[in-house]
């Protein structure tokens, strides 16, 4: 493949990628803000965070030719790779699950108004098997197919915001008060929780700048579209509830197919890169075999375990992958050398602490930013602290 198709291919991904449930109802919870704050919180936020942590996540990958993960090893070792693997692969069979839910949830709502037919079981083994049909496909397929899907996805959310301008308009109903640095958090957590997979697929190029940048602009693009659709929806009509929106809609069949493909175009990144971080503990000689069994894992949970919190765990993405990634920036774009190991672990853990202590504070562009920014400086004021020997070059 061309470097111009591979490009390509990358923004077609991750605009694909960002096309989802999830995305509207987190736009949704926004709605307490009004539309302008809200609308004003949402661009703050992927630009944050887009900018500030997807770019240069996406950079270092593809300059060390590394996976997300892999890229940590210059900072904290083959130890950490394996604890980050770890932590990672849960977070990504967690959102496989919520991804599968919200799909069965909507599946089940459109259905039942259009043939009187719900069945979480049935909708969940579509939902599995169209997933893993996805994973399987060639490579050399695959942009092809990503073009057509995605490219129906995007008619088909211009087509939700024609209907919404269409619904009659009604009052925000009362919903749970939120600040804006509360909204602007939200954003950027959404986008973070990709911090963990963009090297996974920026790795293998010889245009890091560009393949960096197009991947964090096809995510914020599509993104930014989501949030605000969701916004939109809440402010304008009341919905508080997208698959009550999408059965009064009038999509019918539409409807079906952006919940089914949103959602496949998701969750198959999700699964390949729980395969890769799986690969990173323990090598597989056939990792397609793996990637069944994570759909599969995600299903059963999707089935049994409720899963309510949705804010709480975009949180604790964030609490553990920002001062990972505060760490891994400072040392390798600012300070070009690493901390000791042992010693880069406790400033992380430093910062898992810190953010939840430092969201009290409210602050109106996040919690995420102020750590960022405080953690960096802690890390990068150690090297002048440290005899010069216990510091370590990073190529």
């Amino acid at each position: 493949m061309s470097e111009s198709k591979a490009l390509n291919g990358q923004f077609l991904i991750w605009l694909g990628a960002a096309i989802s449930i999830a995305e509207i109802m987190t736009g949704m919870l926004l709605a307490p803000l009004g539309f302008s704050k809200g609308l004003l919180a949402i661009l703050m936020g992927h630009l944050i965070g887009c900018g500030l942590f997807l770019l240069p996540a996406g950079y270092i990958g593809a300059k060390k030719h590394q996976t997300a993960i892999q890229s940590t090893k210059s900072t904290f070792g083959s130890t950490g790779v394996i604890l980050f693997s770890l932590i990672n692969l849960v977070q990504l069979i967690g959102w496989t699950a919520v991804m599968i839910v919200n799909a069965i949830s909507a599946m089940n709502g459109v259905s039942n108004s259009l043939f009187n037919f719900k069945n979480s079981i049935i909708m969940g083994i579509i939902m599995a098997i169209l997933i893993i049909i996805w994973l399987l496909v060639d490579i050399s397929h695959l942009y092809q197919i990503n073009l057509v899907i995605v490219s129906l996805l995007v008619i088909g959310s211009i087509i939700m915001i024609f209907l919404i301008f269409k619904t009659p308009i009604s009052h925000t109903p009362n919903l749970t008060t939120m600040t804006f640095g509360s909204a602007v958090e939200l954003n950027i957590t959404m986008a973070l929780s990709w911090l963990p997979l963009i090297g996974d697929y920026t790795k293998s190029t010889t245009r890091p700048i560009a393949m960096s940048a197009i991947s964090s602009m096809g995510y914020f693009i599509g993104s930014f579209i989501m949030f605000t659709i969701g916004l939109f929806l809440t402010t304008r009509t009341g919905y508080t509830d997208f698959t009550s929106f999408l059965v009064t809609s009038g999509l019918g069949i539409i409807a079906l197919f952006i919940i089914i493909f949103s959602t496949v175009t998701t969750t198959f990144l999700d699964v390949l890169s729980a395969t890769i971080n799986i690969q990173n503990i323990h090598p597989f000689r056939n990792i397609k075999l793996v990637s069944p069994v994570i759909v599969i894992l995600g299903l059963i949970i999707a089935w049994v375990v409720p899963i309510d919190n949705y804010q709480t765990f975009l949180y604790f993405i964030a609490s553990v992958f920002t001062p990972l990634y505060a760490i891994v920036f400072v040392s390798y774009f600012v300070m070009k050398q690493s901390l000791p190991y042992w010693l880069n672990i406790f400033w992380w853990l430093v910062g898992i602490f810190a953010y939840y202590q430092l969201q009290s504070f409210d602050f109106i562009l996040g919690t995420t930013i102020v750590l960022l920014i405080g953690l960096s400086l802690f890390v990068y004021l150690s090297q002048f602290i440290l005899p010069k020997r216990y510091l370590k070059k990073i190529r």
